[in-house]
């Protein structure tokens, strides 16, 4: 009998920037992290800032509790800049792609920084 294969699950993630401000560790494009991931339950406004974005389909948080890490490998890295008078400014969002991640990204002249955009690549629980 062939032994059981399994495939790699990418997932597109959400990090907001106080949560690599706060208590993030930087990281590259090619690295390998270990995370809490929660639903991606809040980001009504990210649809706002960049109307037609793929789904997210977690969110990386650093007080995640008592979820276990989800470990995978940064396949992509994205900043988004976008602008507020008080909320979201529909249609603002700039991505950049970008090789690291990094504390205290600053802002983009009126479009502030939001998070990190990340395509994460795991493998799936056995």
């Amino acid at each position: 009998m062939a032994p059981c294969q399994t495939q790699a699950v990418r997932l597109t993630v959400w990090m907001d920037h106080w949560q690599m401000d706060c208590c993030g560790t930087p990281f590259d494009t090619g690295a390998t992290v270990a995370w809490r991931l929660r639903p991606a339950t809040d980001l009504d406004w990210l649809s706002t800032a960049l109307p037609g974005t793929a789904a997210v389909d977690a969110v990386e948080d650093h007080h995640g509790g008592d979820t276990p890490p989800t470990t995978g490998t940064v396949l992509s890295i994205a900043t988004l800049h976008c602008r507020h008078d008080g909320r979201i400014v529909p249609g603002s969002g700039i991505l950049t792609p970008v090789p690291r991640a990094g504390k205290w990204t600053g802002d983009l002249g009126d479009r502030h920084f939001a998070g990190f955009l990340i395509q994460l690549d795991t493998a799936p629980a056995a």
